[in-house]
């Protein structure tokens, strides 16, 4: 079980890690008319609820289009928005992983948690709709990249010391 967590704990920090500041609430559309969703759990689908918005819906007011637990398969040829539901209301997702041409694996935080906070939705056939609000991306300083391989070389000295 505690395998399990460190899984999952490793592979949230992968998706913020890769996933770009503009994908958190993206405005998705289909590009084949119909898409489908998957939220896996673990051995079966998940059982938390997903609702698809209006493109402009505020999700702090707004009813969902339709809402899902599990699989769901979605037509529409406009511009739709994914989000989650917790006991603090519906939350966006909070970063997305290009996996295949036109496959997505969406990733959201639970809010106030600190273990199992991470809820997965992998979406078929759905793109950044292109009408998002443009966002410069802002490289990383180079010190950020030397102090991360300072920390790497440090952890693997402590731990070869304590080897021998």
């Amino acid at each position: 079980m505690k395998t399990l967590l460190s899984l999952k704990l490793w592979l949230a920090v992968c998706l913020l890690a890769v996933s770009t500041a503009s994908s958190a609430g993206v405005i998705w559309e289909s590009t084949s008319g119909d898409s489908e969703f998957f939220a896996p759990g673990f051995l079966f689908p998940s059982g938390e609820t997903f609702g698809i918005f209006s493109e402009g819906a505020s999700l702090a007011s707004a009813t969902p289009l339709e809402t899902f637990t599990g699989f769901k398969s979605y037509a529409s040829a406009s511009p739709f928005k994914l989000a989650l539901w917790t006991t603090s209301g519906w939350i966006s997702e909070s970063g997305s992983l290009a996996l295949a041409g036109d496959d997505y694996l969406l990733s959201f935080l639970k809010p106030g948690l600190l273990t199992n906070n991470l809820v997965l939705l992998y979406g078929v056939d759905i793109q950044a709709a292109a009408n998002q609000n443009p966002v410069s991306g802002v490289p990383l300083p180079a010190s950020v990249w030397f102090m991360t391989s300072a920390m790497l070389g440090f952890l693997y000295i402590g731990r070869r010391k304590q080897v021998v």
